[in-house]
């Protein structure tokens, strides 16, 4: 007897097969954008309504072997460590009152002041060392800007300014191979240009930092508690000068008082810290007694306007009214404040770390309602909206607490802090929640790594942001905010670091879970061991199965043992198969067969 079951019949059932599979991919991929908001993790429903976290035992789930739900997961990868250059080690011997060291990120170069000297290396590998010695007083601050467009020659591609006590210096900086648009133009040679491009007297004002706009504007702190800025131009106007110095805390009539008695009667609180915020044009400074300040630049980050500030005494009586049974020490003083980019959050906009390693979390804008998300209000005050306290503050907790803390750096939901373990040695935290994006409230991981020396600068390494495919289909599916690593880790590199100490740079990344998933399955040489089956539970089934998916495919040619191991742990720990009756046809489904599916369309 022939069989009913025609050509026609496995084609159609192959079709149903692939539309399955294509509405299962459909209905993770809205999944992965449902997503909550960090004011959501937070539980922070308005901008007058404060919340408190830090205080349950589930805010940072113990890891160990004795736990069944959190595997013993690294966070950072091991320290590449690079020595300082020889001929700067020796440099160390003659000075005399100043030194500083910090990172400049978007070209690849540390950088270290010696009194009036300053040097510059790429920290990647110690080498095309540069210097600059021609100023008679001691360096200040430094600062990196990448200037404002049709001003200079195409050559110059950033400027570095230097202030000293007597004048702000700015001098050009040329990368020969960028005109030839390699990737890495900016790891090769650099030219300093020996003759300044400004000069301007400083008027008696010590600035203390130096920061800038995407738009190439320059900020200065000083020391008498005023914010400036340097403003540029290719030529001098009728009412106005090539370079200039622009007090934006004085009124505009304080120019008939001499400088020395402003510097006289201004308050002694020096700005210390200089926060931008490119993706909401708003400037945010911390001065040296804790009092932060909000300027907003405008929609399109050309004006200026001073919105709001809080003491630290009113900072510190928020916190303890959020926070009623901690010690209030603990509140104050403010170590760093980091800005909380628009494509993290909607509604928290600032974030300070404290000595104790307390996290602060201000917003400058009433929270806008969900029907209104899209647009962007301009802020208008300052408030703190949430506290989140550090590991070892839970009842029960045996978890360390943090102390110390003198260097912060927080990005993209991961927070770095250099807490002063001796004189000689640091020890960094590491506190994110890449292992829980979806959880409500916010539940983090914590590590802490030795660091050898004194951390003189902490700082990301950024990579070119993956653009968004926006198209009118799915303008409205496409979240303002960026999805948590998770979701993305099959598309971007793991986030990079550099630590500066007298010893050299340390540079290492965050592991992403498809990072920690390959740790653990080179630990276990092979693709079962107690620590997968926890990872696989942790994630979920689908969301483990597609990270094991991303090594699985490899083609590397390191990855061959792993891709074996992580196919095994896929199919051990991957979850049954399930049939599923779909009249007329009987179609198994399995998470193998969709994801599988899914994977061939990223390989695609």
């Amino acid at each position: 007897m022939p069989s009913t079951v025609g050509p026609s019949s496995s084609a159609a059932a192959l079709q149903e097969a692939l539309e399955s599979a294509g509405r299962l991919i459909d209905r993770h991929l809205q999944e992965d954008r449902c997503f909550p908001d960090l004011s959501e993790l937070l539980n922070v429903p308005a901008h007058n309504m404060a919340s408190l976290s830090g205080v349950s035992d589930m805010d940072y789930p113990l890891q160990g072997p004795g736990l069944v739900n959190v595997p013993s997961l690294p966070e950072l990868s091991p320290f590449r460590r690079v020595p300082l250059p020889p001929e700067l080690v020796e440099q160390f011997s003659h000075m005399q009152c100043n030194c500083m060291m910090g990172v400049f990120p978007e070209i690849n170069r540390a950088w270290l002041t010696i009194d009036n000297d300053i040097f510059m290396w790429n920290y990647e590998d110690g080498g095309d060392v540069a210097y600059f010695d021609g100023l008679s007083e001691t360096i200040l601050s430094v600062g990196l800007v990448k200037p404002k467009s049709g001003i200079f020659q195409p050559h110059i591609h950033f400027l570095l300014v230097l202030a000293t006590p007597v004048d702000v210096v700015i001098l050009g900086l040329s990368f020969p191979k960028a005109q030839s648009a390699l990737n890495d133009s900016l790891s090769g040679a650099m030219q300093l240009l020996p003759d300044p491009l400004y000069s301007i007297p400083t008027d008696n004002t010590y600035l203390l930092a130096i920061t800038s706009t995407q738009l190439g504007r320059i900020f200065l702190a000083g020391r008498d508690g005023c914010l400036y800025e340097v403003a540029y131009q290719a030529e001098a106007g009728w009412f106005s000068q090539r370079c200039r110095k622009i007090n934006h805390s004085k009124s505009s009539l304080s120019f008939l008082l001499p400088s020395v008695l402003q510097f006289s009667f201004s308050e002694d609180d020096p700005v210390v810290q200089i926060a931008i915020d490119d993706s909401r044009n708003t400037l945010y400074t911390r001065s040296e007694k804790g009092v932060l300040q909000v300027y907003d630049l405008g929609a399109d980050g050309q004006g200026l306007s001073r919105v709001g500030a809080m003491s630290q005494n009113a900072i510190v009586a928020a916190a303890g009214n959020i926070a009623r049974t901690i010690d209030r020490s603990v509140f104050k003083p403010i170590v760093q404040i980091a800005v909380i980019e628009r494509s993290e959050s909607l509604d928290c906009h600032l974030l300070a770390v404290t000595h104790a390693g307390v996290r602060l979390y201000f917003s400058t804008t009433p929270f806008a309602p969900p029907n209104a998300k899209h647009t962007s209000a301009r802020p208008s005050l300052l408030t703190l909206v949430h506290v989140r306290l550090p590991p070892g503050f839970s009842a029960s907790s045996t978890l360390q607490k943090p102390a110390k803390v003198h260097k912060a750096l927080y990005r993209k939901g991961v927070l770095l802090m250099a807490a002063s373990e001796t004189e000689d040695s640091d020890i960094l935290w590491c506190i994110n929640h890449d292992s829980f994006p979806f959880k409500k409230p916010l539940m983090e991981t914590q590590m802490m790594s030795a660091v050898d020396g004194h951390s003189w600068a902490l700082c990301a390494i950024e990579e070119e942001p993956v653009p968004k495919m926006v198209t009118m289909l799915n303008k409205d599916l496409v979240s303002l905010t960026d999805s948590p690593v998770v979701v993305q880790q099959h598309n971007i590199p793991p986030n990079k670091f550099v630590l500066l100490s007298a010893k050299g740079s340390h540079i290492f990344h965050k592991l992403r879970p498809v990072d920690q998933l390959r740790h653990l399955l080179v630990s276990s040489s092979g693709g079962e061991s107690e620590e997968i089956e926890r990872f696989f539970k942790l994630h979920r089934e689908e969301q483990a199965c597609a990270t094991a998916l991303i090594l699985a495919c490899s083609n590397a040619a390191c990855d061959r043992e792993v891709s074996i191991w992580s196919t095994r742990a896929f199919f051990r720990y991957g979850g049954e198969a399930q049939m599923r009756i779909r009249p007329p046809l009987l179609l198994p489904v399995t998470w193998a067969l969709c994801w599988a599916l899914l994977c061939q369309v990223y390989l695609l």
